[in-house]
């Protein structure tokens, strides 16, 4: 899983905001510590800037503790554009 740069460098350039003086992220696992300001600033940037919709369901705990979860939640979103949605065909495109 790659953590896109774009991602990296606006969390580390945001983390100040988050927590007072947090250095730059440089393990994966390491705790990301966004409050909840920084975790809607972080979804809007994601939206804004990579077009994914994070879904409320998807506004967990797990997915925004690190980066690497963070990295994954946005592996997940790239394979869902990579692969389109067919629609169902109808009865009568089945009977063809």
């Amino acid at each position: 899983m790659e953590i896109p740069p774009k991602l990296k460098e606006y969390i580390d350039n945001n983390r100040s905001v988050y927590r007072d003086s947090l250095p730059p992220i440089t393990d994966p696992d390491e705790p990301l510590q966004i409050d909840s300001l920084g975790l809607i600033r972080l979804v809007v940037f994601l939206e804004n800037e990579f077009g994914y919709r994070i879904e409320d369901e998807e506004l967990t705990v797990e997915n925004f503790e690190t980066l690497r979860k963070l990295g994954e939640l946005i592996a997940s979103k790239s394979k869902a554009v990579e692969a389109p949605h067919r629609p169902t065909p109808s009865p009568d495109e089945l009977s063809r």
